[in-house]
């Protein structure tokens, strides 16, 4: 079953790395979605949240170290967006604030039901 989530998180990563440093006005993108339709700022930063919360989940249930795995994926959310001054899709801070809170909340989500469910095993 790890070997299925490790394929699948690698996957994910790979799709989000493109996703995310793919320049929003080139034109494989503009022929999916319109440029008025992209999402607005407000609206890409529950996306951050979103999909950071998913990577660090998917690579929970594939590895073994969690703080490892946050370590990663703190790593990874910061230089995805310093990656991005390169295209044009540019920088910005709230991204990385967004994708760390995705990140912070799927960990400590996981540590709080990973510990009451612990504790119900002593009983």
């Amino acid at each position: 079953m790890k070997k299925i989530f490790k394929i699948i998180s690698f996957f994910y990563l790979i799709v989000l790395s493109v996703a995310l440093l793919i320049p929003l006005n080139l034109f494989i993108v503009t022929q999916f979605v319109a440029l008025e339709k992209q999402p607005s700022n407000n609206n890409s930063f529950i996306i951050h949240l979103v999909l950071f919360f998913i990577l660090y989940l998917l690579f929970y249930f594939s590895f073994f170290n969690k703080y490892k795995i946050l370590l990663f994926c703190i790593i990874y959310s910061v230089l995805v967006e310093i990656l991005q001054i390169f295209t044009s899709r540019g920088f910005q801070i709230f991204d990385i604030i967004f994708n760390l809170i995705g990140v912070l909340s799927s960990f400590l989500i996981l540590l709080f039901f990973t510990k009451i469910i612990g504790e119900k095993g002593k009983f």
